[in-house]
């Protein structure tokens, strides 16, 4: 075998190996790409269905504090109404044993000064 021969045998195998890897990597290039278009799409897709599940969470939230302010705020009035009812009976007990006390009171000082005249 002549030089020219092994060096043509030699280039046909680079050749045919380089077109082999062109091809592959053409291809494995192309497939690259799909994959990670594909992966953008569904984390994309994942971030959008998690930010509307969190923005109904913190409707939700928001919803159920409302609630139980409006329910604190009410059991608060019924709380003020209940002590302002025993603070008004209390006052009235207080103003009629004063009442009471004063009217001895007068009676002893009556007596007091019938003795002294």
């Amino acid at each position: 075998m002549s030089f020219l021969e092994i060096f043509t045998l030699f280039a046909s195998g680079v050749t045919i190996f380089a077109l082999i890897v062109g091809i592959f990597s053409v291809y494995n290039g192309r497939m690259t790409r799909r994959e990670i278009a594909g992966l953008i799409r569904d984390t994309q897709a994942e971030t959008q269905r998690l930010i509307r599940q969190m923005h109904e969470d913190m409707l939700a939230g928001m919803r159920e504090t409302r609630e139980l302010i409006a329910r604190e705020s009410q059991a608060t009035r019924e709380l003020i109404e209940r002590e302002g009812a025993a603070t008004r009976q209390l006052i009235h007990e207080t103003q009629a044993a004063t009442r009471e006390v004063l009217l001895r009171i007068t009676e002893i000082l009556a007596r007091i000064d019938e003795r002294v005249r």
